[in-house]
């Protein structure tokens, strides 16, 4: 069963939001930074209401940098550990923090299928 997603990256510019359902793009949206953001329960508030229209308990990830973390937009704890409720459960990952690609042997053929296999295993196994 493909499940949703929803991406939270916060800048000093703009909120970028980005929620998926198995590898379907549902939702794109730039809502305000969090510096406009005058109170915690705009951003629970807003996922509360996808995980009740779409009835599911939504993972969240909040992609942020080292010293954003704390509280930030409501979604964490003042060690910026991501809150878990009812309604979501979010996951803080660091900003720019990307797999390395690593080697390919040329001349053998496509394998990109096996690689996307391979990346849907290694994410299974986390």
């Amino acid at each position: 069963m493909e499940s949703y997603r929803v991406v939270l990256s916060p800048s000093a510019k703009w909120t970028r939001v980005l929620l998926t359902h198995g590898p379907d793009e549902l939702l794109r949206a730039f809502l305000p930074p969090p510096s406009q953001v005058l109170r915690d329960r705009p951003v629970p508030t807003f996922l509360e209401g996808l995980a009740e229209w779409l009835d599911v308990r939504l993972p969240v990830v909040l992609s942020v940098g080292a010293q954003e973390v704390g509280s930030c937009l409501g979604l964490t704890d003042d060690l910026g550990v991501g809150r878990r409720c009812l309604y979501y459960e979010v996951e803080v990952r660091e900003r720019g923090l990307r797999r390395r690609r690593g080697a390919r042997i040329r001349g053998l053929g496509d394998f990109g299928d096996l690689r996307q296999l391979r990346l849907v295993a290694d994410g299974e196994d986390r």
